[in-house]
């Protein structure tokens, strides 16, 4: 064997044993994580009580994560509160943790826990629900606007609060165009903010989708409270015979619990696609996420773990949990 072969062969098992070691790599060993294809319970975020209809803006794997619970009332009335989301996905182990912690959250600590200002304004003694809170990045920090339903006044509302304006949050102020004398809940925005889609009752017996053409704006705001009573219309494409609840909207998916004919029992979630403007016919996710307990408000956030998945976040009293709903998560294709 000449010397040039025995050279070829001494670097083929250097090289070999280089690459055997993870700290030689020249990325990591997984450059990209995967989301469970099965719900998992978050249970640093749960209790014994009800622990459901949350909201959080994407953002990253550093998420303020806000959700309805009657924790505080032993049972009783729901107020929304806020806590610290933290995605983990280690690049050399695979591990992905969803945790409750502040760890690494030292430049957004503080902006984020502005937040809790904000929800002691809101909260009453009677039940405050369906969460959407947007955050919009101002030079170096986030602002944030949260809309939220409220029973307080005997029928469900929306209202809303913000600090885009100023260092502390506004007193909550109605949107009164969403508003009726029946209940209305769970605002949404389409895609460029020109649409908010919410779900009322309002036509005295089920609860339907409704939205309300607002126009492309600049000021949030300044839309939120205006004082103009916009035309509300039925998507009737969206709407069933029977009861459809809680739509939120990310990009083109629009994700809705409903108790709908076909289901697998109680309310279960459903999504559709936007595709021309107009949204398509729903579509059961199946028995994958969906049981024969109730599945419940679902809301969509990209985390960043994966390139072709978003985490579906939704509530559910199904066997198996800490007890009344609890809030789960799994992985789901961002191309439906």
């Amino acid at each position: 064997m000449d010397i040039r072969m025995i050279c070829k062969i001494a670097l083929i098992a250097t090289l070999s044993s280089w690459y055997a070691c993870d700290w030689f790599l020249p990325g990591y060993k997984f450059e990209e994580g995967s989301l469970p294809d099965r719900p998992v319970n978050l249970v640093d975020f749960n209790t014994v009580y009800d622990d459901y209809n949350s909201t959080a803006p994407t953002l990253g794997d550093l998420i303020p994560f806000c959700f309805s619970t009657n924790r505080k009332s032993q049972g009783k009335d729901f107020d929304i509160i806020f806590e610290p989301m933290n995605v983990r996905f280690d690049k050399k182990t695979g591990k992905l943790e969803v945790l409750n912690d502040y760890a690494n959250w030292s430049s957004r600590q503080q902006e984020y826990e502005v937040i809790e200002t904000g929800l002691k304004k809101i909260g009453t003694v009677g039940n405050e629900l369906g969460p959407n809170l947007l955050a919009i990045l101002d030079l170096y920090e986030y602002k944030f606007t949260l809309l939220y339903s409220t029973d307080i006044t005997g029928d469900a509302q929306i209202n809303f609060i913000s600090n885009q304006t100023s260092a502390d949050f506004s007193q909550p102020r109605e949107i009164r165009y969403l508003n009726s004398t029946e209940d209305d809940m769970y605002p949404t925005f389409n895609p460029d903010q020109s649409k908010i889609y919410f779900c009322s009752n309002r036509n005295g017996k089920d609860f339907n989708f409704y939205y309300v053409n607002l126009g492309i704006t600049q000021d949030l705001e300044k839309s939120l409270s205006d004082t103009v009573q916009y035309e509300v219309y039925m998507d009737s494409i969206l709407s069933s015979r029977q009861d459809d609840k809680c739509p939120f909207i990310l990009d083109n998916i629009l994700v809705f619990a409903s108790d709908r004919d076909g289901g697998f029992g109680g309310f279960d979630l459903y999504y559709s696609i936007l595709e021309k403007g107009k949204w398509g016919i729903p579509v059961n996710f199946g028995s994958r996420i969906n049981t024969g307990a109730d599945e419940y408000r679902p809301i969509l956030i990209d985390e960043r773990v994966s390139s072709n998945q978003i985490m579906l976040v939704f509530s559910s009293n199904r066997h198996g949990g800490r007890g009344g709903f609890d809030l789960y998560f799994v992985g789901i294709e961002n191309e439906l």
